[in-house]
Parts: C-alpha cells; structure tokens; sequence
C-alpha cells in the first residue's frame, strides 16, 4: 500500500487566494504572522492550465530544504503518483486537522519556479513557486464544518518540520490515524471548476445510491462521532457495575480493554451503528481486533459492541467466528460469548 506524504501549513477557509479576497491566513509559521500571507494561500485554485500548485514551507533560517522523495518512491527531480494530505491547526478548538488532500500528486524534490504564473490570483498575491501540482480533478478541500479528524502530538509523530511521511512500522494511533485519512480520502470528490468543493457526478453524490458498505464506512468509520463516545461511556459505566476491573480505555488504538473474571484480557472495538449497518460494522471490527490481538502478541478475549441489537445471522458472524458482540438492553448491555465446544 502506497504511503501518504502529510504537509502541514496555515489555516484557511477556502485557499483560494488572499489578495481581494474574503478569506485569511492564520498559523503556518514565523513568515505568516509577520506577514499575514503565505506561499499556500492559493492551494486549492484551480487554474487556467487545469492544475493545482501546492506550497508546504522548506526554508529553515537561510537553507531551502530538499524533501526526499524517496520516502514515497520516488527519484530523481520529483516523485509521480503520491497521496498528498494537507493539514493545519484550528485556530479556534486547536488541533492539526485534516482540511484536504491531493491524489496522484506530483511532488518534487526542490521549489520549483513558474515560468508563466498559472493564474492572475497567483499574480495578485505574489505566488512565484510551488512544490507539488496535481490536476484539479485530484484534488478535494473540506469545509470548515469537516474539518474533524484530528492528528496526534508528540514523538512518533509530525514535528516542527512541516511534511511528514508515517511508515509501516509506525505506532499503533499513528497507523490508526493513517487508516482513517485513507477512509476520508475514499470519498471520491472534487473541486468545481471555480475552486469550490462539489461531491463527483453520480454515485457519489450525497443523495445518491451507492454501496451500502461505503454508507456504512463514511457514516461511522471516517472519525469518532459523538454517538462512538456515547456507546463507548454506557459501556464502560456497564463494566463499572459489573464488576470488570483495569478498565482502561484508548491504549495502542484499542477502544477499551479490561480484565474479566472468566474471560480473563479483552479487547472491546465499539461500533456505532443502525439495525442495516450492524453486519458491516461487525465484520470491520473483526478485522482490527485481529490486528489488535496479533500486535498486542497476547491471549485475549475479544468483544464487539455494537449501538443496536443484530439479527440472529450478523450475531452468528460475530460468534461463529470466535468474538463476543454485546448490545444495549434497556439499562444494561447484553453480552454473548461464542458457545463451548
């Protein structure tokens, strides 16, 4: 699976141009807050030529940083076909979210010059040089109110060098965060002509029919809802009461784990959901809480609890299988382990 080159710059509503616009420029760096523009602030315009040039910030005091392609592939002057996801800090709840990306980017290893600036916005706001293009088709920015998958801090993570390529062998929450941008980057969706985002023609519209398994991931998967926190708190004031101990939750991208007195270890993966989604949310959770077992290199129970009661079949597929899958019930949860053999 190909890697996500992640480019961190200043926060903006719709990137497309300052000067003469209704928008501005918070974060980004020393060269924003003095200046109040940066170099990004055209990132997401589309241009006469069908393209769109991104700026991510190399200069560290006098030197212009190379970044090394060879992370994602590539060699020579620049790298072709890479997943560019740009973020930046909101200025008001904080956090470094996810505000768009760029598919089958072309990134290169030094700033490139225009020869003829790509459009009179670029002009206008003093735009000389970028360092990554893809075509407008690529390329999608969320609105503000999307703007919610947030990425962690601290070692492990993207630090004070603003683009930052995760690898196979990074931590679990850092792989877990990989897993939903590659969700978020699913929806399949553009940018209008003039800029603006608009969802594809077709089956992804919003209203649209699409797979159920696709509705089910962009619904429940892409980031933690409320709804997620929700089930995940009545479940663990249930453990409280039950008498489960060491009760701890979100550690190495396990929803909860806890000590039981007959089952011993578990693992619990919480999965909102519907009584139509159920069955995709199960077989989701089967396949992260193998991968949590196998990374945990433990003997553990595992235990899917799910927002609604499954029918007797999505049940069995939890069961069958060797997972538990609880459910509320009133004011208390139902919880069904597989029968002994």
């Amino acid at each position: 699976m190909k890697v996500i080159l992640f480019c961190n710059f200043g926060w903006m509503s719709r990137y497309e141009g300052l000067a003469g616009k209704p928008d501005k420029i918070v974060g980004g760096g020393k060269f924003v807050a003095e200046n109040e523009t940066g170099l990004e602030v055209c990132n997401f315009l589309s241009c006469r030529d069908g393209y769109i040039y991104g700026h991510v910030e190399t200069i560290q005091g006098e030197k212009d940083r190379q970044i090394q392609i060879e992370a994602f592939g590539g060699a020579g002057e620049y790298a072709d076909d890479v997943d560019v996801v740009w973020t930046a800090t909101d200025p008001e709840e904080g956090g470094r979210r996810v505000v768009g990306w760029y598919r089958a980017a072309r990134v290169f290893r030094k700033r490139q010059k225009f020869s003829t600036v790509p459009s009179r916005q670029h002009a206008k706001d003093e735009i000389d040089n970028y360092r990554i293009s893809t075509l407008t088709e690529n390329a999608f920015r969320l609105n503000l109110e999307d703007r919610t998958l947030v990425m962690g801090r601290g070692r492990g993570w993207m630090g004070q060098t603003p683009w930052w390529t995760p690898t196979s062998g990074s931590s679990p929450e850092v792989l877990e965060f990989v897993r939903r941008t590659r969700l978020l980057l699913g929806r399949h969706s553009r940018l209008s002509r003039g800029g603006a985002c608009q969802s594809s023609p077709g089956r992804n519209s919003p209203g649209a029919s699409r797979d159920p398994y696709q509705r089910y991931v962009e619904a429940y998967e892409v980031e933690i809802s409320p709804r997620h926190d929700k089930l995940q708190g009545s479940f663990e004031r249930y453990l409280a009461r039950a008498g489960a101990t060491q009760v701890t939750p979100n550690v190495a991208s396990v929803d909860l784990r806890y000590n039981d007195a007959t089952r011993g270890l578990t693992f619990v993966e919480i999965k909102p959901c519907d009584k139509a989604s159920a069955r995709y949310a199960i077989r989701t959770a089967i396949g992260q809480l193998l991968d949590y077992r196998q990374r945990a290199n433990a003997d553990v129970s595992l235990l899917i609890v799910l927002e609604t009661a499954p029918s007797h079949e999505d049940r069995s597929l939890a069961t069958q299988n060797g997972f538990g899958v609880a459910y509320p019930l009133r004011d208390t949860f139902e919880v069904l382990w597989p029968t002994p053999s």
